[in-house]
């Protein structure tokens, strides 16, 4: 949550503890509020009301240690919609054009996973599965951290990679993946990382191997 989110914070507080005939005082506030606030005031309002609804938990007064489970279920969910949609991508598009994610914490990812390329550099299913689980953790963890998300960095595929080498080549647009308005609105935020592998021998390598695996298949 951000500072502008305290006073509809405030509003749930209050309306929570009026229901279970509790006083809410500043030292309680402080303390729910320094609990919860890597999460999102969305999500918040939604723990709560999820504690309440619940037929044998809403029974009982809900403490910080309730509405933060209640936010990592949603969190895991949140993370496995982005991996489908990462892994779609994976298979429809591949390694060869760039990608545009609506979400932009699937970029920030990606990145530190080694970029779009060598994400799609995967041998078999095993290794998906690998890729998988290692992805939805990182997600997890830098959905709840609001303060680490960074602006998103380009997904850059091998046709890009490879024209970036010659003089006057074209930069081919990049595929929207998920909602068209949110990844544009990403497009428009997209910057180069500064260890971007583009033109570097790494990007060499990884052009061959998926070639490689292209004419296998």
């Amino acid at each position: 949550m951000q500072v502008q989110d305290m006073e509809k914070f405030s509003q749930i507080l209050s309306w929570v503890f009026s229901y279970y005939e509790k006083d809410l005082t500043d030292l309680t506030f402080e303390m729910y509020w320094n609990g919860l606030k890597d999460y999102s005031i969305e999500e918040v309002q939604a723990a709560f009301n999820a504690h309440l609804q619940h037929p044998e938990e809403g029974r009982w007064w809900p403490k910080v240690s309730d509405i933060i489970k209640n936010c990592k279920g949603g969190t895991m969910d949140n993370a496995l919609r982005a991996w489908n949609e990462v892994e779609t991508a994976i298979r429809k598009v591949g390694a060869y054009q760039d990608v545009v994610f609506h979400d932009p914490l699937i970029h920030q990812i990606i990145h530190k996973m080694g970029g779009w390329m060598a994400l799609c550099d995967i041998p078999d299913e095993k290794s998906l599965t690998f890729k998988a689980n290692e992805f939805k953790n990182a997600y997890r963890a830098l959905y709840g951290t609001p303060a680490q998300h960074q602006p998103p960095v380009e997904l850059t595929g091998i046709i890009n990679a490879q024209n970036a080498k010659l003089k006057g080549a074209k930069k081919n647009p990049p595929v929207l993946i998920g909602d068209p308005v949110k990844a544009r609105q990403v497009m428009q935020q997209l910057c180069r990382a500064d260890n971007l592998i583009t033109i570097s021998h790494e990007t060499d390598k990884l052009v061959k191997s998926l070639q490689n695996q292209t004419q296998s298949n």
